[in-house]
């Protein structure tokens, strides 16, 4: 059936993922796709941390954080969009979709093909203005789909497995000859961001996958790269 292959997806482009996911992948060489909210605010507002008491930090694009992006890029990490404002209900789609991918696009100064909606379920008002903003591919739901080569496969509603706070069997994330899509929101604790994975349980997550990519059991692809495999004629 080969080898499996995975994408590591991360969401709201939250500073944690920076200071503790990207040092981890890159010791293994693993490429991950930052989903990043394209707006220049340095406190990640959501309803979710303010009901914790917390304020979640992510990147601001800044100077800094635009070369750090560009370093990031130029080591095969994939920079993508997550729209300007993360709205519950969008209140202009057409913008949040094309808006974010202009903005992203010229701050990096390369193509950011892939898209992913705000709280999942957005998918029903952005849909149609992420496939006309030029996007190649979206990620959308949480119901820990498996794509195998031949499946009926929609580019723009990529289903997705959240990864929680703890429990994780990676085994489970592996099927042979499939494409699976992993999200991860805050690493550290509650307090840097949503459904937070410990960096100690991050760690020993990405070690376990080192050993079986090793172990020629699976690939980790970009999310750009993945969907590229399963669109391919």
């Amino acid at each position: 059936m080969g080898k499996a292959f995975i994408s590591l997806t991360f969401d709201d482009g939250l500073l944690c993922q920076f200071e503790r996911a990207v040092p981890i992948l890159d010791r293994y060489g693993f490429p991950g796709t930052f989903f990043l909210i394209a707006n220049t605010e340095s406190i990640f507002e959501d309803p979710r941390a303010e009901e914790r008491g917390y304020e979640w930090h992510k990147i601001a694009w800044t100077k800094h954080d635009i070369q750090m992006l560009k370093k990031m890029a130029a080591h095969g990490h994939e920079i993508a969009s997550h729209t300007v404002k993360h709205e519950r209900q969008p209140s202009d789609p057409i913008y949040e979709a094309a808006e974010s991918k202009r903005l992203i696009e010229a701050w990096m100064g390369i193509e950011a093909p892939s898209f992913c909606y705000p709280f999942y379920d957005t998918i029903r008002s952005l849909k149609e203005p992420v496939m006309a903003a030029g996007y190649r591919q979206a990620r959308a739901g949480r119901q820990n789909s498996f794509y195998a080569f031949g499946d009926s496969f929609d580019p723009f509603a990529v289903d997705c497995r959240q990864i929680a706070s703890s429990g994780e069997e990676v085994r489970a994330w592996v099927r042979p000859g499939c494409w699976h899509i992993l999200t991860f929101h805050g690493i550290g604790t509650e307090a840097d961001g949503w459904e937070a994975v410990t960096e100690l349980e991050f760690s020993a997550q990405m070690e376990e996958l080192a050993r079986m990519r090793d172990a020629g059991e699976l690939e980790i692809v970009t999310f750009n790269d993945g969907a590229a495999r399963l669109t391919a004629p």
